[in-house]
């Protein structure tokens, strides 16, 4: 990140001096002064500006729009016009200075983010807390957080409680106030009470790293249309040279120049560029983080969305609705355990049977798609699936059933059978809310799940889902993806849980559900706050594709007009540069802002 401020506040002082100086003598050339030196600088400055651009073809291969500010610097000094090349000069610096600065704002916003992270913690060692580096935190150390402090590492409260301030992870303005047992994740801010954190993640692994590290790539990442634009712009810029140097042999050189200064592409890649920033940071204020302006391109043409259901469609708001025990444990007994060991996944269903606990899970191993086996208060636990349970050669009675339409969480305490957790589903308001809107967008809508077939079948007939799919592994969820794909052209996947990581990894716009493995791995899009964030998602991308084509439009006819009243001689040359360049770059910032600034 360092390098990279140092590079664009180099270039934005580099074309701040290069505009100072012009204003300078163009004020000195306006006031009637002329001097001999007045000639001198505007040689020295087209010959300093070719010098950066032929710096910048040595450097990185490809040749900048400096060449033609350069060329136009050289031709207004042979003909002794003073007063245009050096308001050519200070006309484009402004029109750099705008393009630069967009983007350094853009990464000075990562920048503060990232000061916030301590870079040593309070660890305990024996029975003190020693200061250590953050990068030194392994998992399972016991982290203290004092009251202002920021959380610094993703883990649960194992002493204390305290208020949160989560809005840099979640937007949310209100405080939440989390117990003993409960998930903290970095970037948290505690509001109150000193508390002790056992660190689940290295904090590089931890979420706002990792939120910080998504945001610095997706900076990166273009659009297609933005790399075309910026691929062009070499044979453009070649393209329009020659049109100058034959405009300059038939109308003479000074008209010529209208070519070479209207023509300038920075206005059109800068449309892209804004447009990318613009949309990464407005989504983000609404929860929704995006891997850069190619997946927005991708999500303006999806027309088919497989989504998972537990945890996604369903968005984790299930309640237990009964608790059968066996072989001596009660159901207080079961449900204390069960969510101690519980508390190792971030599936949504064991953060439900979590919170029934106070317990914390020593060691613990999570199987995708099936459970979870952990040490709890010395006992060992397994939460999950009846096969997982028949897996560890542990007979289960067959009266441990739920009835249909039920989540069964089969539980087993020391390699004994302890009893069965039934839960229910509930859809809420805004799921259905959100499945309509997705309705009218001409959707194709499709249930993929792990789940049973009829809790599947349930679900979609409740929302008016006519295609689903039960009982799937992950391979198969990837395979249902790949087979879509070839159906439809492009397929997107939203899903919460490790077992749907395979099918987001497969789809062209992988979507999660506040997942942080997800999230840090292989997802194009995370919804903070739920499948709510996916219809505001592709609202906005095809409004982003809109906007970007419509300032490229734009700014062509605002060129194109420049360039014409140029070369017929109707406005001088600075105003060229005014409305061809200024203008136009002026007009594509405009147009960006206000379109997508707008509510979606």
């Amino acid at each position: 990140m360092g390098f990279e401020k140092d590079y664009f506040e180099g270039k934005m002082l580099f074309w701040l001096i290069i505009g100072i100086v012009s204003l300078i003598i163009l004020v000195v050339s306006i006031i009637g002064i002329h001097y001999l030196i007045i000639d001198l600088l505007l040689l020295a400055l087209s010959l300093i500006i070719l010098g950066r651009m032929t710096y910048i073809l040595m450097k990185k291969h490809r040749i900048s729009v400096d060449l033609l500010m350069g060329i136009a610097g050289l031709a207004t000094w042979y003909l002794h016009a003073y007063i245009e090349g050096f308001l050519i000069f200070a006309l484009y610096s402004i029109s750099e200075l705008i393009e630069e600065f967009s983007e350094l704002h853009a990464r000075k916003k990562l920048s503060d983010i990232k000061e916030i992270i301590p870079l040593s913690v309070q660890v305990k060692i024996g029975n003190r807390f020693i200061e250590k580096r953050l990068d030194e935190v392994n998992v399972g150390d016991l982290v203290l957080v004092k009251p202002g402090n920021i959380v610094p590492v993703d883990g649960i409260i194992v002493d204390g409680y305290s208020s949160f301030d989560t809005s840099y992870i979640t937007g949310e303005a209100e405080p939440l106030i989390i117990h003993r047992g409960g998930n903290v994740y970095s970037g948290y801010i505690n509001k109150e009470r000193l508390v002790i954190v056992k660190a689940l993640k290295k904090p590089s692994e931890s979420m706002l790293q990792l939120l910080i590290k998504e945001a610095e790539r997706a900076l990166e990442r273009k659009a297609s249309i933005q790399k075309f634009l910026e691929k062009f712009a070499q044979p453009y810029t070649f393209i329009v040279l020659l049109f100058f140097g034959v405009a300059s042999f038939y109308l003479g050189l000074y008209k010529g120049l209208s070519i070479l200064l209207a023509g300038c592409p920075s206005a059109f890649i800068l449309s892209t560029s804004v447009a990318t920033a613009l949309s990464i940071t407005i989504l983000s204020g609404k929860s929704i983080i995006v891997r850069g302006g190619v997946v927005l391109e991708k999500a303006s043409i999806l027309r088919t969305i497989i989504l998972d259901k537990t945890g996604t469609i369903t968005l984790g708001r299930m309640d237990i609705v009964g608790v059968k025990s066996y072989n001596g444990f009660s159901e207080d007994i079961v449900l204390r355990y069960a969510g101690g060991a519980a508390k190792a996944s971030d599936h949504p269903i064991s953060r439900v049977i979590a919170e029934r606990s106070d317990l914390i899970p020593e060691k613990a191993v999570e199987y995708p798609g099936k459970g979870v086996e952990a040490i709890v208060d010395g006992a060992k636990v397994i939460i999950g699936s009846k096969n997982l349970i028949l897996e560890n050669n542990i007979v289960v009675p067959n009266s441990s059933n739920c009835g249909e339409g039920s989540i069964e969480v089969h539980v087993a305490i020391d390699d004994k059978y302890a009893g069965v957790i039934c839960l229910e589903d509930k859809v809420t308001d805004e799921v259905f809310k959100t499945i309509n809107e997705l309705r009218k967008m001409n959707l194709r809508l499709i249930i993929a799940s792990g789940d049973r077939v009829e809790r599947v079948r349930k679900i979609a007939s409740m929302l008016g889902i006519k295609e689903y799919y039960g009982e799937l592994l992950p391979d198969e969820k990837r395979q249902l993806v790949i087979k879509m794909k070839r159906e439809a052209g492009m397929a997107g996947f939203v899903g919460d849980g490790i077992n749907d990581v395979e099918a987001i990894a497969e789809a062209d716009v992988g979507m999660a559900i506040g997942s942080l493995r997800i999230v840090s791995n292989i997802g194009d899009v995370v919804f903070i706050k739920g499948i709510s964030g996916l219809p505001k998602l592709l609202r906005f991308a095809r409004k982003y594709i809109h906007t970007i084509y419509l300032a490229i439009i734009a700014t062509s006819f605002v060129k194109l007009g420049a360039m014409m009243l140029g070369l017929a001689g109707l406005v001088p040359i600075w105003l060229v540069v005014a409305l061809g360049d200024d203008g136009s770059t002026l007009l594509s910032i405009g147009m960006t802002t206000y379109s997508l600034s707008r509510r979606i």
